[in-house]
Order: C-alpha cells, then structure tokens, then sequence
C-alpha cells in the first residue's frame, strides 16, 4: 500500500517505505503527476507512429523501419511518454471520473424524465 504523504522516512531512506519520489516532488511544487501506459513506447516512433519490433536494433538505438528516424531508445520512449501525457492533459481527462470535454448530462424534471419525454407524454416542464 503506497501512502499520500510519510513523515517518517529521513532523507537517506526517501522511496524506500514505498512512497514514490515523484509524488513527494510533485507535492512539494504544486505539480500534478499523470500517470501514462509506457507500453510499447519504446517500440513506436516519435516522428511518424509507427510501431514495430524491429525498430529496436539494440538496448540504445532506435531506428525506424518505416520512416528512418534514429535516436536513442530511450530518449524516442520518453517523447512518446511525454506526449502521451500532453494528450491526457490537452482532454482534461486526469483520471477524476469522468472526461471533461463531454456534454453535461441531461435535465431531469421532478418525475425523473428529461424535458423533452415529460412533454412526449404530458407533464409540464418550466
């Protein structure tokens, strides 16, 4: 179980009572952490999105079948890290419920029924 904050831990055993180090960072600057699926981040290029096995050479290079582009494994994994993180970000969809750029939900009336099927069958609406 991860705590929200741990007083307890010094310095030299910071993240070792499981707490992350990010969340404390975060904290402490106001930051908000969006958490991202990293997989296959590392695999799919960052200049055309293409994604295949083979655009790993090695554990460093990364080069694409597809387009051409190279760079480094992990600095290609981490541009798609990030702008998967813009994405949720950009749709203000944090994880909070339920996504913010969507209609609001339909009016009720008293008897439980939206405007338009209590005046289908009737019932006054204000």
């Amino acid at each position: 179980m991860i705590r929200p904050s741990c007083a307890r831990c010094s310095a030299a055993s910071a993240g070792r009572c499981g707490t992350p180090l990010w969340s404390n960072a975060a904290r402490h600057t106001g930051s908000a952490v969006l958490l991202v699926n990293p997989a296959y981040t590392s695999q799919t290029c960052h200049a055309c999105g293409h994604c295949a096995p083979e655009n790993r050479e090695s554990q460093a290079v990364f080069r694409c079948v597809a387009c051409g582009h190279q760079d480094h494994a992990d600095v290609n994994a981490a541009k798609n890290i990030k702008a998967a993180g813009q994405a949720v970000a950009g749709r203000g969809d944090l994880g909070t419920g339920r996504s913010v750029k969507r209609q609001p939900p339909a009016r009720r009336t008293r008897t439980g029924r939206s405007p338009r099927a209590a005046r289908a069958a009737g019932i006054p609406v204000r």
